[in-house]
């Protein structure tokens, strides 16, 4: 007869103790160790997403800001006929800082005077060139107040001839001053009778 085993009876309590605490031990450390480390590169893993999608809503935010003040700008520009000239053919912005910004909506035929435009690509079409500097009349540091502090953002215009005589091409930009990888917003309009 062998310890413990009855031939009749099957295994003695004794028996079927010591084995139900021998599967009973728990985890070893390598077994914790190794769901410890699942455990930091899945909340590493989460804590970058939330990194990235709080750093992808904040340029949403400014691209859509600079979106809204290039069509402000533009709209208060296309308001004027094209082809009005003098103190006429300017109006004004004025931002929540109380700055306010002369507007000049004139052609003028010295391209000089006009912000330099560049070819942004494929994808990026033609946009206000703002590694030149500002024109006075055709540009503006405008600062949007939200919660916090400002944002500052450059806003800059050209209006140029149109396809045909009596139409010209208005170009605005807005550049936010603060943010890294933001793009330019542009935005054209004709404005004239066509």
């Amino acid at each position: 007869m062998v310890a413990g085993f009855n031939s009749l009876a099957g295994p003695s309590a004794g028996a079927l103790e010591r084995n139900r605490r021998s599967r009973e031990q728990g985890f070893s450390l390598i077994e914790l160790m190794i769901a410890m480390a699942v455990l930091a590169v899945g909340l590493l893993g989460g804590i970058a997403v939330i990194c990235a999608a709080t750093a992808s809503n904040g340029r949403s935010k400014l691209n859509t800001t600079a979106a809204t003040l290039a069509e402000s700008t533009l709209e208060k520009i296309l308001a004027i006929p094209a082809g009005t000239t003098g103190a006429a053919a300017q109006t004004s912005i004025s931002d929540c800082a109380g700055n306010t910004f002369a507007v000049r909506t004139d052609h003028d035929p010295d391209d000089a005077n006009n912000p330099a435009l560049t070819d942004a690509g494929a994808f990026g079409g033609v946009q206000v060139n703002f590694s030149q500097p500002q024109l006075n009349g055709y540009s503006m540091n405008y600062v949007v107040c939200s919660t916090g502090a400002g944002v500052t953002f450059d806003v800059r215009w050209r209006v140029d001839l149109g396809p045909t005589p009596s139409t010209q091409l208005v170009t605005v930009s807005a550049l936010p001053k603060t943010g890294l990888f933001t793009r330019p917003v542009t935005l054209r309009s004709l404005r004239g009778a066509p």
